[in-house]
């Protein structure tokens, strides 16, 4: 009976010894399945984060030919060039670190104004805008650009009349395209958002530009350049300078007005430059003016273009089909860093100092 007894408790052990075995193989089957299925599904969500990237950088197959951004073709706008008021009172402007081309020079008072070329871009709150010159009316025009203003000189409204270029001037224009802030007085404090600008002129027919002046891009210094440099301090007149620092870990230039950082009002972030170009122009006070407002030659002559820390010494001619023509000391056509641009059109009086 023991025997019989005996032989029992050791089957019942094998069985519970087998099933135990059979269980443990069961479960490490189950989370080498897990395992699998987890590894799957994050291969299955990687390949996905990866078509939607791919799909996202096939969008962007439209380069800005002002600049060589990529971006999307159908956010390509008419260019427009917008008086931006530079006086102390307008200091920060909104929006200029969304242009893509910069162009600075004297008016009347020793104090200068900027002209800012949009085309791929659509900020909310552009300005202040000021009054049109004939000499900003003349660049905008070589660019093909629709020209925004508030006002302008005897001289530029005479060219209006003529049909000089298509322009919106905010005197004249109402429908809430422009819109007056409450933290400024005025003049400092109009303003309009390239939307409202952009279908203005679609409006009235002036659709987008299908050809315009543009120039070739590079990603390093292709041209002759003759020093290096890291400060950069631009005098237009007894009290007005402006200075430019190179950051070489960005590599761009940033932008102070005299000895402070010039900032965008909407970020706070500092203006830079990834191209300097400096034009030398002859500037003479307009006889009989009451302002003393300033008629400018820059048909042809001298400057500099900074690049990544490097200045080339340039000669450049301007006409109204291709505005500024920039060359080399040897001849070659200057080729613009992928960026943004800043001119700035200093008079032949002006100093330029290189550190």
């Amino acid at each position: 009976m023991k025997g019989k007894k005996g032989v029992y408790l050791k089957r019942i052990l094998s069985l519970i010894i087998i099933g135990m075995i059979i269980f443990s193989l069961s479960a490490c089957g189950k989370k080498e399945t897990k395992n699998e299925i987890s590894k799957t599904s994050k291969t299955l969500q990687a390949h996905k984060k990866e078509g939607k990237d791919n799909s996202q950088a096939q969008q962007f197959d439209y380069l800005c030919r002002f600049t060589g951004d990529a971006i999307y073709q159908k956010d390509e706008h008419q260019i427009i060039a917008v008086m931006i008021n530079n006086e102390p009172g307008a200091i920060p402007q909104s929006s200029l670190n969304q242009a893509e081309y910069l162009y600075e020079a004297l008016i009347e008072g020793g104090a200068t104004r900027i002209m800012a070329i949009y085309h791929h871009t659509y900020p909310k709150k552009v300005g202040p805008i000021r009054s049109a010159r004939p000499y900003f009316m003349q660049i905008a025009k070589s660019l093909n650009a629709y020209f925004v203003h508030c006002g302008g000189s005897p001289q530029a409204y005479r060219l209006f009349k003529q049909n000089f270029i298509p322009h919106i001037d905010a005197i004249y224009t109402g429908g809430g395209i422009f819109f007056r802030t409450s933290d400024r007085k005025a003049p400092h404090n109009l303003y309009s958002s390239m939307e409202k600008l952009t279908a203005f002129f679609d409006k009235k027919g002036y659709k987008m530009q299908k050809t315009y002046k543009t120039y070739p891009l590079t990603d390093e210094v292709v041209n002759k350049w003759n020093s290096e440099n890291t400060k950069i301090k631009i005098t237009f007149s007894g009290w007005y300078y402006v200075r430019y620092e190179y950051d070489a870990q960005k590599k761009v230039y940033k932008r102070f007005i005299k000895e402070k950082p010039h900032l965008d009002k909407e970020t706070g972030a500092v203006l830079t430059a990834k191209n300097l170009v400096i034009i030398f122009a002859h500037y003479d006070t307009i006889k009989n003016d009451d302002k003393g407002r300033q008629e400018v030659d820059f048909s042809k002559g001298k400057g500099y273009v900074l690049q990544m820390g490097k200045t080339i010494p340039i000669t450049y001619e301007f006409n109204m089909k291709n505005s500024f023509i920039l060359k080399d000391e040897n001849g070659q056509e200057i080729k613009l860093l992928k960026g943004n641009t800043w001119f700035e059109i200093v008079p032949q009086y002006g100093k330029v100092k290189f550190e």
